[in-house]
């Protein structure tokens, strides 16, 4: 009786110490949304270009290479991405092992806390390298073709940006890790987090203007996915040392990892909401493309975690086929992860302004951003003071590469924005339009027709390019 009380007991503190790791994401979490410091949720990137989520652009340096993204991809760009895929393993084992490796009970004679002990050098080690090698390969590609003092940029670049102090505060916390190692339980919990944290600092969420509600909801994601992702992968090292300490793993891991889902599920969805204008980037951009294929892999995974967690129950060892299944959705998914975060979330364009002057008529037309999805119209003519203000101003969008699709209408309405240019003799009348929608990339034809006072309709065609 004494042994089976000493048995629950400790089931009960090994569960506790994942409870309390779960439960700290979701206070953060909560509190987060309760009192955000500086709440926008109104498009809060709608603002934003392309170049503001890029790294190159953030230290002041051009990317030397953009001139020659048409060529396809390079060697040296498959290895920069071969290296950030193996942190991305690296980092969510080793925050995952910590995490998880409370849960084991402290008797030196158990095969877990064994078998932890003994991967939990080698998992650090190899977090230490990779961020190494991860941080050198990115300060060399940051600064490639800048012409100066080499030391002192990356000295800049490391201490002056926030993505260098993330990177910096990543390398002192895996060399804290071997240290925190041999400490109690709660060290190895508050450094796993702070792990997170420092990540979280080193995300797209970065380039929004009121970012600290965003890089909370990123703090959640990064710890959720490590939870899950390493618990994964320690299962499956379980797997090849020891299959009865597996199936006893994996009935805990298979508890928690549910509750990680909907913590990655709830933070993704508001993050995307944050930094994208509009749901219909998901389809228009590269970013939003791996997002929906990384979030369709995430189901498959959750399904055959639901016939891991099935079999636990029933008291049954995982099933070999399907663990290695999982293992490799999993490894997939964090390749992934490793591209998109990296490119940008929104698309890479350039804002359309033209202008013309005639004799009885001058217009310009701006089309913000000017790629595929919404976009901002706005229009300004300029009529003799004779004839006024227009009677009607209408825009018909037209894509060349689509002949077979209908025109857009572009419903303009009165806009009272400050003047553009003043002409002696002209009135200027200023029309806008939201949310214009372009669902392609390519050439386009834009017809404007006026109608002064006089009944007399003039058409304008103006063509342009939205890539």
């Amino acid at each position: 009786m004494l042994q089976t009380n000493a048995n629950l007991s400790s089931s009960l503190k090994r569960t506790s110490h994942i409870a309390v790791s779960i439960l700290v994401l979701i206070l953060t979490a909560f509190v987060s949304i309760l009192f955000p410091p500086e709440l926008a949720f109104a498009q809060p990137a709608a603002n934003l270009e392309a170049a503001s989520f890029d790294p190159h652009e953030q230290v002041g340096h051009n990317h030397s290479e953009a001139s020659s993204a048409e060529e396809g991809i390079t060697v040296q760009q498959v290895l920069f991405f071969a290296v950030r895929a193996i942190y991305y393993f690296a980092f969510m084992l080793a925050a995952g092992f910590m995490l998880w490796s409370v849960s084991f009970a402290e008797d030196a004679s158990d095969i877990s806390r064994k078998l932890v002990n003994k991967w939990g050098i080698y998992i650090l080690r190899g977090l230490l390298l990779a961020v190494l090698v991860f941080v050198f390969v990115h300060v060399s590609y940051l600064l490639k073709g800048y012409e100066g003092s080499s030391s002192s940029e990356w000295v800049r670049l490391l201490t002056e940006t926030s993505t260098g102090r993330s990177w910096l505060a990543i390398i002192a916390l895996s060399l804290l890790g071997f240290v925190v190692l041999k400490l109690s339980d709660p060290f190895k919990i508050i450094w796993a987090l702070l792990l997170a944290a420092a990540e979280s600092y080193n995300g797209h969420v970065n380039a929004l203007t009121n970012n600290t509600l965003a890089i909370v909801l990123d703090f959640v994601h990064t710890a959720s996915s490590a939870l899950w992702a390493g618990g994964l992968m320690l299962l499956l090292l379980f797997w090849r040392a020891d299959r009865k300490e597996a199936g006893r793993f994996a009935e805990r891991f298979t508890k928690a990892a549910w509750l990680s889902v909907l913590l990655l599920a709830v933070s993704g969805a508001l993050m995307t909401v944050l930094l994208l204008p509009s749901w219909r980037y998901l389809y228009y951009t590269s970013w939003g493309l791996m997002l929906l294929a990384k979030t369709a892999l995430v189901l498959f995974i959750a399904c055959t975690g639901f016939l891991l967690h099935r079999r636990a129950k029933q008291g049954k060892l995982p099933n070999g086929k399907l663990l290695k299944l999982d293992g490799l959705l999993m490894s997939i998914v964090l390749i992934i992860a490793s591209i998109f975060t990296y490119i940008s979330p929104v698309p890479d364009t350039e804002p359309l302004t033209y202008h013309r002057m005639g004799e009885n008529l001058h217009y310009t037309i701006n089309i913000t951003p000017n790629g595929p999805g919404p976009n901002r119209v706005e229009v300004k003519i300029w009529l003799p003071e004779q004839l006024g203000a227009p009677t009607s101003v209408r825009m018909l969008l037209w894509a060349v590469d689509h002949p077979q699709r209908p025109a857009i209408e572009v419903p303009l309405l009165g806009d009272s924005g400050e003047d553009f240019l003043s002409f002696p003799g002209f009135i200027e009348t200023d029309y806008e339009s939201d949310k214009i929608v372009l669902p392609t990339r390519g050439a386009w034809t834009a017809e404007l027709f006026i109608t002064d006072q006089t009944g007399t309709e003039t058409k304008q065609i103006i063509p342009f390019h939205n890539d």
